[in-house]
């Protein structure tokens, strides 16, 4: 790459293909020639990761809504992105679409309250957006910053979207098994909890791990097997077992997650959102640290006006 050439981006689909200056100098000493893109120690490296994945994001709900031109569209949309503060302005505008659709605090909050606990500058680290919330990257370490609102909606989507292996690997289920209540109805759990299963199988676990990447040579197998532990489940369910930790058992990767999906709908999905961030954010054993950016707040008074922080595992 040469040292005047301008960094492009360049989105195309089966149709066509459009492009479009990033307006930034990648440094030809760290730029990754064998993969043609740029390195992880590019100094943008997770700004412009954070745009890709705004870009396929953006273009699958284009898509969704029928839109006719989706990579004009996400085009100018970029060159909004980019207009008056650049590649480096880039993940604080996207961040801030998010908060602005999910209540959340805006980019530049996360930003004072990291610095502020921790004393770096910004030269000191690089930030990565996950979902609803923000990793720092730093010399010694990743830290991970989230807050009720974010991780409240986090959850929602993916219970809602019923994204059965983000419920299994990145949702607690000792957190779940404390929100769970053995006065549930059991008749309701069960009619609930089969209908589940039955979508799950019709939309043949497309949303659930690599373990259940489905052919037409193992579908019946799978459907079948599913369907017994099911029944174990069911068999198995009495006052006083846990069905949050009884799913576990017999099968994380669907029952612990239908079983999620199935308590939150008849307990309520905000409110046991809520249980959960109170659960995660305020455990004794856990390793999150509040910070308050109002010095006349304490941590019981305003949730959605605290920030939480740890060192990312």
């Amino acid at each position: 790459m040469d040292s005047d050439e301008n960094f492009y981006c360049q989105i195309s689909d089966e149709n066509l293909e459009v492009s479009f200056d990033m307006k930034y100098k990648v440094d030809p000493k760290i730029w990754n020639y064998n993969g043609k893109k740029v390195s992880n120690s590019d100094p943008y490296f997770f700004t412009l990761k954070n745009f890709k994945e705004y870009l396929f994001s953006r273009y699958h709900d284009l898509r969704k809504l029928g839109k006719e031109e989706i990579l004009s569209i996400l085009k100018e949309e970029s060159l909004q992105l980019l207009k008056n503060s650049g590649v480096e302005g880039v993940s604080k505008n996207i961040f801030n679409i998010y908060a602005n659709e999910f209540g959340l605090n805006e980019y530049d909050k996360y930003i004072y309250a990291f610095e502020r606990y921790t004393g770096l500058q910004q030269k000191d680290y690089r930030v990565e957006i996950i979902d609803y919330l923000l990793h720092f990257h730093t010399n010694e370490g990743i830290y991970e910053m989230n807050t009720y609102v974010g991780l409240v909606t986090f959850l929602k989507k993916i219970i809602r979207d019923k994204r059965y292996f983000d419920i299994e690997v990145l949702t607690e289920v000792d957190i779940w098994s404390e929100i769970y209540d053995e006065n549930i109805s059991k008749h309701e759990f069960f009619s609930k909890m089969s209908n589940e299963l039955e979508l799950c199988i019709k939309n043949n676990f497309e949303k659930a791990g690599r373990a259940y990447i489905v052919s037409n040579k193992n579908y019946e197998e799978i459907k079948k097997q599913m369907r017994i532990q099911f029944q174990k489940f069911r068999d198995r369910s009495k006052k006083n077992v846990n069905w949050i930790d009884l799913a576990w058992e017999i099968n994380e990767g669907i029952l612990f997650p239908l079983t999620v999906i199935t308590m939150t709908d008849i307990f309520d999905l905000e409110v046991c959102c809520q249980e959960y961030c109170e659960l995660n954010f305020y455990n004794e054993n856990g390793d999150w640290q509040a910070i308050c950016l109002d010095d006349n707040l304490s941590e019981d008074d305003d949730n959605e006006s605290i920030f939480f922080i740890r060192i990312y595992k």
